[in-house]
């Protein structure tokens, strides 16, 4: 079994917490005492006052909980990671250190294959290249991020409903949905800000109709 990395094990902490602080809440609410008999009767019960209130402790307690889960949202591990890291690894190349930029009209021909095309600029482009992936071919290329190069991946075939993270083997990423379906992988060095990348990738991807 892997061991679990410093993120994994801070969301999991953040869980376990959330799940902690839910119990509380419920189990204050249960603690609202429920009087045999009420002093008071109204129509059709006794008793209605305090179990109001008791249902009314338990939804905030409900929302608290499900509001701590929407602040601080927990990305899946995606199932594709090993894939992708496999691919990035059988071609080094790719990541080498290198003043080239792939000329437009020859990164272009690669988008287009795959099915792509860019309505934004992306950056420096030092490697673009059409590859098999899980059966389909698919535009695998190389941005210059801030600490080395970060592989990108245009997956029209593969779905995701939501982000998931890519930590393996010394990569860490992301997989994100794609309007128009599809999804992209977007994998760095740990240390790189994938996200200012992913953002400004998720604004200039178009999937050629």
């Amino acid at each position: 079994m892997s061991r679990l990395t410093q993120e994994e094990r801070r969301q999991r902490e953040a869980i376990v917490a959330d799940d902690a602080q839910f119990d509380a809440l419920l189990e204050a609410a249960f603690r609202v005492p429920v009087p045999e008999k009420a002093p008071a009767k109204r129509p059709g019960g006794s008793r209605w006052p305090a179990l109001v209130a008791v249902a009314a402790t338990m939804v905030l307690a409900a929302g608290a909980w499900f509001g701590l889960r929407t602040v601080d949202p927990v990305h899946a591990v995606s199932p594709l990671g090993p894939d992708i890291i496999a691919h990035i690894n059988h071609e080094p190349a790719a990541l080498a250190v290198s003043a080239r930029t792939v000329p437009e009209a020859e990164f272009g021909d690669v988008l287009q294959r795959g099915g792509a095309s860019l309505g934004g600029p992306i950056g420096r482009v030092s490697y673009a290249k059409l590859c098999p992936f899980r059966g389909q071919m698919v535009a695998h290329f190389v941005v210059q991020g801030e600490q080395g190069p970060v592989t990108v991946m245009l997956l029209p075939d593969e779905e995701s409903s939501a982000p998931a993270t890519i930590d393996e083997d010394g990569f860490k990423g992301t997989i994100v949905p794609l309007d128009g379906g599809g999804s992209m992988a977007v994998v760095g060095q740990p240390d790189e800000d994938l996200e200012v990348i992913r953002d400004r990738l998720l604004q200039a991807v178009r999937w050629k109709l």
